[in-house]
């Protein structure tokens, strides 16, 4: 059984992409790197981590065929891009230096929540006794 859309179906890729790229962004060097900054002698260019997704949603409904109204409903949208900073790139006459930027904030809400998680652990099995 075949559909008389089905000849659609290709030809909505390129407009489905270019509203994606609108949306998201192109994937570019320039996207993750920074422009050169010169500092005396040396160059520093910064390195990002990005992060990006997206959402939709649809509807649906519900009725009976005995004369009794429907209902239906649906929506949707959502999205949302982030950037950090992962690294620092030195650049000297004398080589190439990489230094990763640590996230201090990351680290200790990740180390709060490992010690919540096992206080809590702890709490509901010394309750159960």
């Amino acid at each position: 059984m075949t559909s008389d859309n089905e000849g659609d179906i290709p030809n909505a890729a390129e407009p489905t992409a270019d509203a994606l790229t609108a949306v998201f962004g192109e994937a570019a060097p320039s996207t993750v790197f920074s422009e050169p900054i010169q500092v005396g002698d040396d160059f520093v260019i910064t390195a990002v981590a990005w992060e990006r997704a997206g959402g939709f949603g649809f509807g649906g409904g519900e009725g009976t065929n005995d004369g009794d109204s429907g209902r239906g409903s649906g929506g949707g949208g959502g999205g949302w891009s982030q950037g950090r900073p992962v690294a620092v790139i030195r650049i000297t006459p004398a080589g190439v230096e990489v230094k990763p930027v640590i996230d201090i904030t990351k680290i200790g809400l990740t180390l709060l929540l490992g010690i919540l998680g096992v206080w809590r652990a702890f709490r509901k099995e010394s309750s159960s006794r």
